[in-house]
């Protein structure tokens, strides 16, 4: 534990004047960046947040939000947030952390290493918005929270308590009755218990390692939200998603889809026959045997594909951890992948 910047110090005293209240520390490692453990022993019940809704900056979205800090951010000293824009990240360095490790500011040198067919680089063009302030839009990407009522927030304090997506984190609103006697409060739930001293965590969702990457600058080795996707495209086919789950298994979606592209006439025939409102239900089990070999067959090979670039890439990028650690994930995933359908289909081709 390093002693706390002078930002940081202020940064606390302007939250306990706006009324948050909070049995957590704020702590700071050398890097600038910030984690929260407990002052005294929490069970899973426990309150580790309560935080006026007005300490907030609010918006009806997370565009409006962006814009919001952007124009707190340009009043400087005159902004009743200033305590809370000055330990945000920043893209210059410094003490507090550097917003220029997430993905969207990389070089491209850096992106060309990251072999996931092309994921990282959708996903990164899906969100850009050049009409927006970049620094204001990466806070509020990698910080923002719902609010429940319609509103999203940057909501000082709880945006540096780090990510656990094993944690069920539980969130309410309600009246505030005790800071100022008025206005609405959120309070936040542990999920956990904790033992005096220990780092406390919070989920921020259901998110996968290509959603971490992106949003926050980091990925877990054992997500257990972890989803890996790889496009399909067949002759004559529109083009799918084949989605892989932690465990190894494929979506129904990606099965049912295949088992209508790869069947027979004959098994079409009968597809087409089934009462209207009931074809598609059909296909959430196997036509045939023959049809269900094709299609895992199909699946272990795309599969098989994916894992040839994915395992390739992780081999060429030991030297960057960050980018390493994604792809060995995708690498593990879809191993076990092909794994589970061999175990299933003993020597299936593929």
């Amino acid at each position: 534990m390093v002693a706390l910047t002078k930002s940081t110090t202020q940064f606390l005293a302007w939250t306990a004047s706006k009324g948050i209240e909070t049995p957590l520390d704020l702590n700071e490692r050398s890097d600038g960046s910030r984690y929260t453990t407990a002052k005294v022993d929490l069970d899973n019940t426990s309150d580790i947040l309560q935080i006026p809704i007005s300490a907030c900056i609010t918006s009806d979205s997370l565009d409006g939000l962006a814009e919001r800090l952007a124009y707190e951010r340009k009043l400087e000293s005159k902004s009743e947030f200033a305590p809370y824009m000055d330990v945000l990240p920043t893209l210059e360095g410094g003490d507090n952390p550097y917003l220029a490790t997430l993905p969207r500011f990389w070089e491209s040198k850096r992106l060309e290493r990251v072999a996931d067919s092309g994921q990282l680089e959708r996903r990164m063009m899906n969100d850009e918005r050049k009409d927006l302030d970049q620094w204001a839009l990466a806070c509020v990407d990698s910080r923002a929270n719902f609010l429940g009522d319609g509103r999203y927030a940057m909501t000082p304090f709880l945006d540096m308590i780090n990510h656990d997506a094993s944690i069920q984190t539980r969130a309410r609103i309600e009246e505030d009755k005790g800071f100022a006697g008025s206005g609405d409060i959120l309070q936040l739930q542990s999920g956990k218990n904790y033992v005096k001293g220990s780092e406390v965590f919070i989920s921020y969702g259901n998110l996968s390692n290509l959603d971490t990457l992106v949003d926050y600058g980091f990925v877990s080795d054992t997500n257990p939200c972890n989803v890996e996707t790889i496009a399909v495209r067949m002759m004559g086919q529109q083009p799918f998603t084949l989605t892989v789950y932690p465990d190894g298994s494929v979506d129904a979606g990606s099965k049912a889809t295949l088992r209508y592209n790869l069947a027979t006439p004959e098994e079409l025939e009968i597809f087409s026959t089934i009462e209207k409102g009931t074809g598609l239900g059909i296909l959430a089990k196997p036509l045939s045997d023959r049809n269900e070999l094709d299609v895992q067959s199909f699946i272990a090979s795309t599969i098989d594909e994916a894992l040839y670039e994915t395992k390739a890439g992780a081999a060429e990028t030991k030297d960057d951890a960050l980018i390493n650690m994604y792809l060995s994930a995708r690498q593990k995933q879809f191993e076990l992948a092909i794994e589970r359908i061999t175990h299933k289909f003993p020597g299936i081709e593929y």
